[in-house]
């Protein structure tokens, strides 16, 4: 049993889009890892706390 392809014609505009999602991909040098748990856990924790922030103003006067 023989099976035909058909080549379709990719337009500049998709060929475009596959190019820049593939390198988005391949730029993340994060893609495909996963958080620890202890580090999911830490950061859990850290959201539920109140934090001081400083202005950028207050801080640049302090080391400058």
């Amino acid at each position: 049993m023989t099976t035909a392809i058909k080549h379709r014609v990719l337009g500049p505009d998709l060929k475009a889009f596959i190019a820049t999602s593939i390198k988005e991909v391949l730029d993340d040098p994060d893609f495909g890892l996963e958080l620890s748990e202890a580090t999911k856990r830490r950061l859990r924790i850290a959201q539920g706390k109140k934090q001081k922030l400083t202005s950028h103003a207050v801080m640049k006067k302090r080391f400058y």
